[in-house]
């Protein structure tokens, strides 16, 4: 399946790796934190989104303290010394994280081909001390970088942060918690199709600046492939097959939602070159088609979670309403 965050690909190598299920944590992540500036334009990367509650549940499903060893507080120099007193004290059941500026390692696949890049990847020492290995784990890459190098990325004003963990002890989650994770990750509306309409709306009349403010729309469309993960935890859960089920029709509509958002993004584009009203109504249309689809997409997942609690031995389990849950949003 396709990796969607690279921080939760990170913390999920230790799971995989281990006989406890990934596929729980990817509930919500496709709803994750994201940012709109104050002159409405989409990130995917924002000092004020601090991934705790991300990591708290990490905690709760899995039994693994997630530490943060980079503190904002100090200078690039001291969180800089920091990590290399953790990479040579580097222990083999310890994964250490950092962000980096993707964009400083031009050698490596940038598909978004953004000029800055924040991306979380993790760090092993080599028995060449110049020399550090670097998984990334959602781009599906590994190898070995001159040390100067990964540390150049890592010295960028626009990126900080960074983890570490010991992964020897991995618990295997309860269905209670599970439940609660899905839960607390489950919106009743879309907050990225939300965030879009809010831009194209307030650029409608300076639709030349469209284009900058959705560059980063297709960085944060691919986590509504966590849905894939979803579905499969719960199909496979309640026995149901994955080959003469719907699953791959559902597999379908979900990527059919990801790359409408390009097709929304070429489409604004369009409309900052034409100032067409007509491209705009087929922009609104589109971002309405996307509110159709993902309602439909959620409101599967809640029947098959009421399925999955009933099954899990909660005779108290009803149908969770789609229309009841809480209208909160992660929204920044």
């Amino acid at each position: 399946m396709i990796k969607v965050h690279c921080l939760v690909s990170c913390v999920c190598e230790t799971i995989k790796r281990s006989e406890a299920d990934h596929r729980p944590y990817y509930f919500g992540i496709w709803d994750a934190d994201f940012a709109v500036t104050p002159d409405f334009i989409l990130s995917h990367h924002d000092e004020r989104i601090d991934h705790q509650a991300m990591l708290e549940w990490y905690r709760l499903l899995y039994g693994i303290t997630v530490h943060r060893w980079y503190e904002p507080s100090r200078s690039k120099a001291e969180n800089l010394a920091r990590l290399d007193e953790l990479m040579a004290t580097k222990r083999p059941e310890q994964s250490i994280i950092v962000m980096l500026d993707l964009a400083r390692l031009p050698e490596r696949e940038n598909k978004f081909h953004h000029d800055v890049f924040p991306h979380y990847v993790m760090l092993e020492p080599t028995a060449d001390e110049e020399t550090w290995q670097m998984l990334d784990p959602d781009f599906r890459y590994e190898g070995e970088f001159d040390r100067m190098r990964i540390i150049q990325a890592i010295n960028q004003p626009t990126v900080s942060g960074g983890f570490w963990f010991d992964s020897s002890q991995v618990q295997l989650p309860d269905a209670e918690t599970v439940s609660a994770y899905f839960m607390s990750g489950l919106k009743r509306h879309h907050p990225l199709t939300e965030a879009v309409q809010q831009i194209v709306l307030h650029h409608i009349e300076t639709p030349d600046r469209l284009p900058a403010a959705l560059k980063q729309l297709p960085v944060i469309a691919i986590r509504k492939y966590a849905y894939e993960h979803a579905f499969a935890y719960f199909y496979e859960h309640l026995a149901i097959d994955l080959v003469t089920s719907d699953f791959e029709d559902w597999c379908d509509q979900i990527e059919r939602l990801v790359h409408q958002y390009t097709v929304i993004q070429h489409r604004a584009i369009k409309y900052s070159v034409t100032r067409d009203s007509a491209v705009l109504r087929e922009i609104q249309d589109l971002l309405a088609a996307q509110t159709t689809s993902e309602d439909a997409i959620k409101r599967k997942l809640v029947d098959l979670f009421s399925q999955y609690r009933q099954k899990e031995g909660d005779t108290d389990a009803t149908c969770t309403l789609y229309d009841q849950l809480p209208p909160s949003s992660t929204l920044i």
